[in-house]
C-alpha cells in the first residue's frame, strides 16, 4: 500500500423531488380547468366563424317575383293636417296633406273561391305581440316583415293581385281625379240642436224665454217621439264620407297626397280614400 491513506469511498444521495406545498397544488388545480375552459372557447370561436363563412358563402333564398301592382279602388291613409298651396293662375288653394300608403296586399280574394275580386290591404305597423295567432299566420304568408294594424278590402280594378305586393298612392290615382275620403269626424261633446243641427232658435227678445231650446218634438196623434228625432245629444265622432274631392298633387317620394278641401277627422286619424264612381 502506498503513503497515503485510502480515503474511504464516498457515497452519493439521489437528488429527492422538491416538496410539493398544498398552496401548489391548489393553484395546479385551478389552471387546469381555466386552460380546459380557454381551449373550449377557443374551439367554439372556430366553429362559429366556420359556421358564418360557410352561410356568407351560401347563395342567399331566391325572393319570390311579385307582379306590377294592380290598380284598386282606394288606400288607407292618414292626415297630417292642412295647408294651402299656389296654383297656376297664383291662387290660393286650402288642402289637406295625406299620407297615403305605402300599403300591402295581405289578402286577395277571388271569384273562385270568394266571388268576387278584392284585395285586402293593411296600413301602419303593429308590435307582434298584439296580433294574434291567427292573423300572425296570415301576414307570414304573405311574407311580410312585421305585421299591420290597419286592414280593409278593396276592388280590383286592372291587374294581377298577389299576397305581399306594394300599393302606393302614384299606382291607384291621378292628379285631377275626384275622390271620397271616409273618416271618424272630431268629437265635439254634448251640444244643443242649435250648434248640432242648425236650428234658428227662438226669439231673443220681447219676453221670451226660449231662445236655444227644440220646443216641439212630435204630434199628440202618435203621443211617442219617433226615431232619429232630431234633439241634443253627443256631436261628432261619426262616420262620415266626403264626396266630390279633388286630388291637386302627388308626391311620391314622400307618399303624400293633397287633397282639395277639408277631410273628416282630426290629425293622425286614419282616413280612406277612394275613387268617385
Amino acid at each position: 500500500m502506498s503513503n497515503e491513506e485510502k480515503s474511504p469511498q464516498e457515497t452519493v444521495a439521489p437528488e429527492t423531488a422538491p416538496e410539493v406545498t398544498p398552496e401548489a397544488q391548489e393553484a395546479v388545480a385551478a389552471e387546469q380547468p381555466e386552460a380546459a375552459q380557454t381551449e373550449a372557447a377557443e374551439s367554439q370561436s372556430e366553429a362559429a366563424e366556420s359556421q358564418l363563412a360557410a352561410a356568407a358563402e351560401a347563395p342567399a333564398p331566391a325572393k319570390r317575383e311579385l307582379p306590377p301592382p294592380p290598380v284598386i279602388t282606394g288606400l288607407i291613409g292618414r292626415k297630417l293636417g292642412m295647408t294651402h298651396i299656389f296654383d297656376e293662375q297664383g291662387r290660393m288653394v286650402a288642402v289637406t296633406a295625406v299620407e297615403l300608403g305605402p300599403c300591402y296586399v295581405v289578402q286577395v280574394r277571388t271569384p273562385e273561391r270568394d266571388g268576387y275580386l278584392a284585395v285586402q290591404v293593411g296600413f301602419g305597423e303593429q308590435k307582434r305581440q298584439r296580433v294574434n295567432k291567427p292573423m300572425q299566420g296570415i301576414f307570414r304568408k304573405a311574407e311580410l316583415p312585421r305585421p299591420l294594424r290597419y286592414l280593409r278590402e278593396f276592388r280590383v280594378i286592372e291587374g294581377q293581385p298577389a299576397s305581399g305586393q306594394e300599393i302606393r298612392a302614384e299606382h291607384v290615382f291621378q292628379v285631377g281625379e275626384i275622390v271620397k275620403v271616409t273618416g271618424t269626424s272630431k268629437g265635439k261633446g254634448f251640444a244643443g240642436v242649435v250648434r248640432r243641427y242648425g236650428f234658428a232658435g227662438g226669439p231673443k227678445t220681447h219676453g221670451s224665454m226660449t231662445h236655444r231650446r227644440p220646443l216641439s218634438s212630435g204630434a199628440t196623434g202618435p203621443q211617442r217621439v219617433f226615431k232619429g228625432k232630431t234633439m241634443p245629444g253627443r256631436m261628432g265622432g261619426e262616420r262620415v264620407t266626403t264626396r266630390g274631392l279633388t286630388i291637386v298633387a302627388i308626391k311620391p317620394e314622400q307618399n303624400l297626397v293633397l287633397i282639395k278641401g277639408s277631410v273628416p277627422g282630426g290629425k293622425g286619424s286614419i282616413v280612406y280614400v277612394q275613387k268617385q264612381q
